[in-house]
């Protein structure tokens, strides 16, 4: 970190809190689908970037490519995903989503984004809504630009 004072340490540890509590609350407002975290995650990337390898979706995950072997199958058995033959690597296959993960993903995008709605349109003014906004695209935006290490499978 840079040369921050105590203050701003401590209001980095409570944003970094209430980050947490926040998304612990919006991963609990499933549609009442079985997947977990890990599987609705690699969902929504393959939804939102297209099909891949299970390489290269491991690196979008930050994740080591076993943990990814294991969604994949997780998801292939769900019928959420389909494999393919990689017409540029014939060692590898490309993961799709089927119409299933779509409408899945669909349906638990919905009920989450109208929690939120309902939640800001509540408890938030105009003016701090537009501040919410905003940090959601300044919090993309740290993400986006931070390069941390794929973690490995232990």
């Amino acid at each position: 970190m840079t040369d921050l004072g105590d203050s701003s340490y401590q209001s980095i540890d409570r944003l970094r809190e209430d980050l947490v509590v926040f998304a612990r609350k919006i991963r609990a407002m499933s549609s009442g689908h079985r997947l977990t975290a890990t599987q609705l995650q690699a969902l929504s990337q393959l939804d939102r970037v297209g099909s891949m390898t299970a390489r290269a979706l491991a690196d979008r995950e930050r994740v080591a490519p076993q943990t990814i072997a294991r969604t994949v199958i997780s998801l292939e058995e769900l019928g959420m995903v389909t494999r393919a033959a990689d017409p540029n690597d014939a060692r590898a296959s490309l993961i799709s989503v089927t119409e299933t993960g779509r409408q899945t993903l669909e349906v638990d995008r919905a009920k989450r984004s109208s929690w939120l709605a309902e939640a800001i349109d509540s408890k938030c003014t105009p003016v701090e809504r537009d501040l919410l906004f905003l940090a959601g695209r300044l919090l993309r935006q740290i993400a986006d630009d931070v390069d941390e290490p794929r973690l490995e499978a232990t």
